[in-house]
Formats: C-alpha cells, sequence, structure tokens
C-alpha cells in the first residue's frame, strides 16, 4: 500500500511538472521573460520540484536499507537542490526588477465591456485553480477588469494587443476575436448586424481611439482613475453609440 501510494505520488509530481512546461512553453506576446535566463523559473522550480520529490521517494522507499552515510548524502543533495533553487530565484527576480521599465512589479487596473451587435460577450469562464482568463502578468479573473500584475520590460506588455492574445484571442482595427463559454466569437469589418454592415469602435473613457491593439491601459491601481474601456463592434454610425462604461 505504501510503495503504491509513492508511486503515485511520483507521477503526480511528473504531471504537475509537464504541465508547467506546457504552460512556460505557450507563445505569450512577451508576457513572460523566459527568454531572457538559461532556465526560466518556472522551469527551474518544476525541475527543483521533480529532483525533491524523487529524493523524497528514495528516502521513504530505502531508508531501513541505507547507511549513515548514505542518508547523509541524500540529505545534502535536498538541502542543496533547495538552496540552488531559492538563490536562483532570488537573483533573477532582483536582475528583472533592475532591468525593467516599471523598476519592480507593478498591479494595473482598466474596467471593459464587449458588445457585438448589441449584445453584450463575456470572456469564457476560467479554468483550473488560478481562476485567470490569461497568463500571470496579463489577465481577467470573470470580473470585466484587466489586471496587470508583474514586471515589465516593455510597456507593450500592458496594451490591449497583449491582453487579447493572452485570454487567446486578438483585436485590431477592424475586428476582434473573442472566446467564450461558446466558443470563440469573431466579428471584422463589414460582417453583418441587423442585416448591415458594422464595424469596431473601441472608445477609452469615452473617447473613441484608434490602433487599439497598441494602446497601453493607464498605470493605475483603482478605476477610475484607471481606464474604462468599451469594445463596440455595430452597424450604428459613431454618434449613435453610448461611449460610457456601465459602473460596477
Amino acid at each position: 500500500m505504501k510503495k503504491r501510494f509513492l508511486v503515485l505520488f511520483l507521477i503526480l509530481s511528473l504531471l504537475s511538472i509537464y504541465n508547467v512546461f506546457s504552460h512556460e512553453n505557450e507563445e505569450q506576446f512577451g508576457l513572460d521573460h523566459s527568454e531572457l535566463y538559461p532556465l526560466s523559473q518556472l522551469t527551474a522550480v518544476g525541475y527543483g520540484s521533480l529532483i525533491f520529490g524523487i529524493l523524497i521517494v528514495v528516502i521513504l522507499l530505502f531508508h531501513k536499507i541505507m547507511n549513515d552515510a548514505v542518508k547523509k548524502i541524500v540529505y545534502f543533495l535536498i538541502i542543496t537542490i533547495t538552496s540552488l533553487v531559492t538563490i536562483y530565484l532570488v537573483l533573477t527576480t532582483l536582475h528583472l526588477n533592475i532591468i525593467s521599465q516599471t523598476k519592480g512589479p507593478v498591479h494595473w487596473h482598466a474596467d471593459f465591456e464587449i458588445w457585438v451587435c448589441g449584445n453584450e460577450i463575456k470572456l469564457a469562464e476560467p479554468k483550473g485553480l488560478s481562476n485567470k482568463q490569461g497568463v500571470d502578468l496579463m489577465h481577467a479573473h470573470n470580473d470585466n477588469r484587466i489586471h496587470v500584475e508583474g514586471v515589465l520590460l516593455d510597456k507593450k506588455q500592458a496594451s490591449l494587443g497583449a491582453f487579447f492574445h493572452a485570454i487567446r484571442g486578438s483585436i485590431s482595427s477592424d475586428g476582434l476575436e473573442v472566446p467564450t463559454n461558446d466558443g470563440l466569437v469573431k466579428v471584422h469589418e463589414g460582417d453583418l448586424c441587423n442585416e448591415k454592415p458594422a464595424k469596431l469602435y473601441v472608445f477609452v473613457n469615452g473617447n473613441l481611439i484608434d490602433n487599439p491593439s497598441a494602446y497601453v491601459i493607464a498605470p493605475y491601481e483603482k478605476v477610475p482613475p484607471g481606464d474604462r474601456i468599451k469594445f463596440v463592434f455595430t452597424e450604428k454610425n459613431v454618434d449613435e453609440i453610448n461611449p460610457d462604461i456601465k459602473l460596477k
């Protein structure tokens, strides 16, 4: 029974490491910093956790037949791998903060609404324990609020284009793609709303903007003064649209 538990523990550890690597290798529009270092922080934690888990299993399985010298070696390896991973995380975090444009982590917010042909569009429900629609640096929490949380090497990492990319959608001057619980909603200029050709309008704090993909949200934690953004795909003329976002 004990051996079955240990085997199950090792399998779960391997699966968790696989999930870490799979997440890390996703293209994220520059929303991670893995290219800066030999190992990303996630990879370092992943390898460290895997080695740590294997050593613990070895101790539990074979401690009765280990002599004192072998036990000391195994315990030394556990302390060493834990220390190395911790030091690596500290050094890479310090370096990242020093070279960042923001000189450290930020926590910015912007509220948003998405309307297509008169219907409000909601992002797909977040899945998993993280409760995030997007990635760590740029995400929502099923709250119609953009969250920028982390270190920015480039302000474009806090752009609307980065946000839509993070949630596995896209935005341009003539259309957008939004993942919902019912699938991907895709609209582009010329598509029909109410049997009439429609186009995309993006309002920030009531003002119409061009090139929404490149727009970087205002650097504020509270909304307002943080941005209130409204995406409207409609057949109506711009002067017929209410640009104001609903208050929470």
